[in-house]
């Protein structure tokens, strides 16, 4: 402020006119490919900058703005907030789909908006979007840790597409969701855990009403009606260990890796795997949104074909799933690749099968997961599926 002062002083006591002509000859105005355009717009990207910080949750905030707009760096910004440079680095990656998503709706850019779970079912996801990342598509992959939640943005229309349960997507499909069932996401990939506590509470943790498991169960009745009769409680995946350690729950049935991970730090056993009481059972599919398939077909297809390539990445090298899901979910890569080599979870004949899918919607309807059939025709879409080659 005290140089610009001095300087509008200066000019004002010299008013001699000089052509900018004059001073371009001599190589005297300062060299520049910004035209006053460019000026405007970055004016207002960096005000969309600031309006979508401003819309981040309070502790998500400082941290994102120290280290985009004032440009700190990792270290700089933990020092500066007084926390972990892991806990930065977590805050500034849970905040980037967030300022993604903000900063798309100022460009006007599309966007692909796929939910996901932090669990072993859903590595084709977690994987496509690694793959994926400055490639082009315009994809904005979420992690949710409920299926409530998942479930409430794909009905609301805040999400475009998810990886989500097939009991579930068939009860929303039910309730007038528009979803198309594009292609499996796995094949098998769960486990019953017990609690190894000598008083564990007879009380089994499941992911949700409209569960696989609770189907699986129901099946696993006809011959073991003791572990089918246990009450239950929902428990998000990610929880189920704690609730076992804090005797909450002294069993639970839900997708790896959270059995194998519980077996590895002593606090549980496994005794049944999902394979065992249904082998290649329909769980996860991925659900699109009608009105968004029916505008971006090529966009759905895309995504699809990159899901596929992220599995055959997976078959030739467990380790870059297992280190892709431990980047993204913090479960220790060797717990990840143990399952994925134990072959627990599958991703062979992902093709929507129509037939499989009303089989095991009237294996939902016997077991009271579904309380009335669900409408199928049109459900099953095989139309985005890369076409064989002849």
């Amino acid at each position: 402020a005290i140089l610009t002062t001095h300087c509008h002083r200066i000019t004002a006591s010299r008013p001699t006119a000089i052509s900018l002509e004059v001073l371009d000859d001599n190589a005297l105005l300062p060299v520049t490919a910004r035209t006053p355009e460019d000026e405007v717009g970055t004016a207002q990207l960096l005000a969309a900058c600031d309006a979508a910080l401003a819309a981040l949750p309070p502790h998500l905030l400082d941290v994102n703005r120290l280290h985009i707009r004032h440009g700190l760096s990792i270290p700089e910004v933990a020092a500066a907030c007084g926390l972990p440079e892991g806990t930065v680095k977590k805050r500034l990656f849970t905040a980037r789909p967030l300022l993604q998503q903000q900063l798309a709706r100022f460009r006007g850019d599309l966007l692909f908006r796929v939910g996901y779970l932090p669990v072993s079912d859903h590595l084709l996801a977690m994987c496509a979007d690694h793959l994926l990342r400055g490639r082009g598509l315009p994809l904005l992959s979420r992690r949710y840790l409920s299926w409530a939640v998942l479930a409430g943005d794909l009905t609301h229309g805040r999400l475009d597409a998810a990886f989500i349960m097939a009991p579930l997507a068939l009860s929303l499909r039910g309730a007038g969701a528009p979803l198309r069932y594009v292609m499996d996401g796995h094949h098998e990939g769960s486990a019953l855990s017990l609690s190894r506590q000598a008083e564990r509470r007879r009380v089994m943790g499941l992911p949700g009403a409209f569960s696989t498991h609770r189907v699986l169960l129901a099946h696993l009745g006809l011959e073991c009606s003791g572990v089918s009769n246990l009450p239950t409680l929902v428990v998000n995946p990610s929880s189920v260990i704690a609730s076992m350690q804090h005797n909450e729950i002294g069993a639970f049935f839900c997708a790896e890796p959270w059995s194998t991970k519980c077996l590895h730090e002593g606090v549980g056993y496994t005794a049944l795997r999902s394979a065992d009481i249904m082998p290649h059972h329909l769980c996860c599919i991925l659900a699109v949104r009608q009105p968004f398939a029916d505008r971006h077909g090529q966009v759905v297809a895309d995504y699809v074909r990159a899901l596929l390539a992220a599995r055959d990445r997976v078959r030739r090298d467990p380790a870059f799933g297992a280190a892709v899901q431990s980047a993204l979910t913090g479960v220790d890569a060797g717990v990840a690749r143990q399952v994925l080599e134990r072959e627990a979870v599958t991703f062979d004949d992902l093709e929507p099968d129509a037939p499989r899918m009303a089989a095991f919607a009237r294996l939902a309807v016997n077991a009271g997961v579904l309380s009335e059939p669900v409408a199928l025709p049109g459900f099953a879409c095989p139309d985005f599926l890369p076409v064989p080659a002849p």
